[in-house]
């Protein structure tokens, strides 16, 4: 079975935004908190920049 890579998206970005945040601060609260901010910054922004992709070539 095979997995789209599109879902390995979620898994990476929440490690990276885990590891920024705490290379970062030092408090786990703060961490965490930071951590999932910027974890939803960096979905959005990738859902739409998918998104604007999708609407540019859906007419081609």
């Amino acid at each position: 079975m095979s997995i789209p890579v599109l879902f390995y998206i979620f898994p990476m970005t929440a490690v990276i935004s885990l590891v920024y945040s705490a290379s970062r601060f030092e408090d786990t609260s703060a961490i965490l908190r930071k951590a999932v901010r910027l974890f939803v910054q960096i979905t959005v922004f990738l859902l739409g920049v998918l998104l604007l992709l999708y609407m540019l070539t859906v007419n081609l």
